[in-house]
């Protein structure tokens, strides 16, 4: 199992102290053998180790952005991230544990939990024995290793895809776009909420990233999300779509998901 980087342990550690059973949760399987997790259990997805080409290919992809580019390979070891994002109720159950921070108007229980900080959503991976993913690691889990433009393909989404554009006025509950699948069965990455990953933002890492495991800039002001939101364009629900964002900030349109 591969560390989070150094200033995201330390960070996440500063976040969040408590003990027994609500911090001490050990990964778990579920009953269909797929990954999940002891504290939340939410079920995860698995990622074999490998290359893949990450950044816009602007050779299949007229919306390539400069923060994109170049489109390289990267080789990442093997990891698993959780298959919908992170819900209402999955928060709710760590603010009880007293893991999380309450945050004001917390949504239906299967919607995506937003309103999220940077720091809530650390502390609540740590309570649930896991991590944000790098940014290479989400998008690897978004399109696989064949180049294509959106989890689903390289198809431009339509609403049985994807919650984007005007397919909906807010979040949808999780796991509701099963056409909308990654290669590896993760559902809503693109649209319904954008996710916090754990890389500082910068917008020329690319051309000097390491070729195994980026861990994304070692300092920054910003951090990374991706996936776009539901009220975002088809060319901001691309797999290789980048935002940066303060991180002390609760953006009313991000989420996130946990790795491992």
């Amino acid at each position: 199992m591969r560390r989070p980087p150094a200033h995201l342990a330390t960070a996440a550690a500063i976040l969040i102290s408590c003990a027994g059973a609500a911090c001490s949760s050990t990964p778990s399987a579920h009953a269909d053998g797929s990954p999940g997790d002891g504290a939340s259990g939410a079920q995860m997805v698995s990622v074999p180790a490998g290359a893949f080409m990450m950044g816009c290919n602007s050779a299949v992809d007229t919306s390539c952005n400069p923060d994109e580019s170049p489109y390289h390979s990267v080789t990442l070891d093997a990891f698993s991230i959780d298959k919908t994002e992170v819900t209402a109720a999955a928060y709710s159950a760590c603010i009880a544990a007293g893991a999380c921070l309450a945050i004001q108007g917390l949504p239906s229980d299967e919607v995506p939990v937003h309103d999220m900080t940077l720091a809530n959503a650390m502390a609540y991976c740590a309570w649930a024995g896991k991590r944000l993913p790098t940014e290479a690691e989400w998008e690897k889990a978004a399109r696989g290793t064949d180049g294509r433009i959106y989890p689903w393909g390289n198809d431009a989404p339509t609403c049985d895809k994807a919650v984007f554009g005007t397919c909906a006025t807010a979040p949808a509950a999780v796991g509701g776009r099963a056409a909308g699948a990654s290669p590896y069965g993760a559902l809503d990455m693109a649209g319904n909420v954008a996710e916090w990953v754990s890389d500082f933002y910068a917008d020329g890492y690319y051309a000097s990233s390491p070729a195994s495991n980026p861990p994304g800039p070692s300092t920054g002001t910003d951090h990374v999300d991706r996936g776009g939101w539901y009220r975002s364009s088809a060319a901001q629900v691309r797999v290789s779509f980048r935002e940066a964002n303060a991180t002390d900030t609760a953006i009313d349109y991000i989420g996130f998901r946990c790795a491992l």
